[in-house]
């Protein structure tokens, strides 16, 4: 359902539904700060650490579930040859495409581009500026497809993108889009079936103790509990090893979170055999 602006659905009347979702709305009340928000930061560092540990250059990506997000992307483009964002809302596809085709009303990312090169990549660009613009140039470079993904489904990526591939991303999608435990176990087995062995699977989500909901505008989404212990669990339970995690501020089981507060949120690794 949600992924920083993620939409992918288990059926196909909540798929109507979502027919309506607003990116232009998702990304003035979530990302039009001038500074980039603290829970982006997490994700923006966290990314950047977890591409450091893997080739330098060939990868395969998928971003399943991107939303109307671009700034997923930034650190994988540096090692990637091939990238397809995927998302079950047209109108998030939209406005993918507005950015990568350059459209002055595309949302402007450029301040997450600055974090990524200038200071998390910084030490090794002599001229910050330049470097972050360029990077804006090879995303459009290796992002070859926007297309439309649904969990519920098998393939859940449109045909002729099953892969396999060597990094596939999961942020703040899954368990917005499942609404139980045996629908989210169920869908990341299908996203384990899209990599390639040795592949990466990387998962964002955020601490709940229960289920909960996410608001935008005057439409509600729920949400699952989602703990560093179960997510883990399901990743084992699927045989993946080199499961690591990294906690961001407030993991608090007896106070659950919603999205929007900055704290409590998970990042995970794990690499297929």
């Amino acid at each position: 359902l949600f992924r920083g602006g993620s939409l992918v659905l288990m059926t196909m009347d909540t798929a109507e539904h979502y027919k309506t979702f607003d990116p232009d709305e998702f990304l003035k009340t979530y990302y039009s700060d001038v500074n980039v928000p603290d829970r982006i930061l997490f994700r923006l560092e966290s990314l950047h650490r977890a591409y450091q540990g893997l080739p330098p250059s060939g990868l395969k990506v998928l971003d399943f579930g991107a939303g109307p997000s671009i700034f997923t992307v930034i650190s994988a483009a540096s090692r990637a040859s091939e990238i397809i964002m995927a998302d079950v809302a047209e109108s998030n596809r939209a406005a993918l495409r507005k950015w990568l085709k350059r459209d002055p009303t595309a949302f402007d990312w450029s301040p997450y581009f600055n974090h990524v090169v200038q200071k998390l990549e910084g030490p090794q660009q002599p001229d910050g500026e330049r470097a972050a613009r360029e990077r804006e140039e090879k995303v459009r470079q290796v992002v070859k497809e926007v297309v439309r993904c649904n969990i519920s489904e098998d393939p859940p990526v449109q045909e002729g993108f099953e892969g396999p591939y060597d990094v596939v991303m999961d942020s703040w999608c899954l368990a917005y889009a499942c609404t139980t435990n045996e629908m989210y176990e169920k869908g990341i087995a299908k996203l384990v079936g899209l990599l390639n062995p040795g592949g990466t699977l990387m998962i964002f989500a955020s601490q709940r103790s229960k289920p909960s909901s996410y608001v935008l505008g005057s439409a509600s989404f729920p949400a699952l509990a989602m703990t560093e212990e179960y997510v883990t669990k399901v990743l084992r339970q699927q045989g993946l090893t080199e499961v690591s995690v990294t906690l961001h501020g407030r993991v608090d089981s007896a106070n659950p979170i919603d999205l929007t507060d900055p704290t409590g949120y998970i990042f995970v690794t794990a690499t297929k055999i």
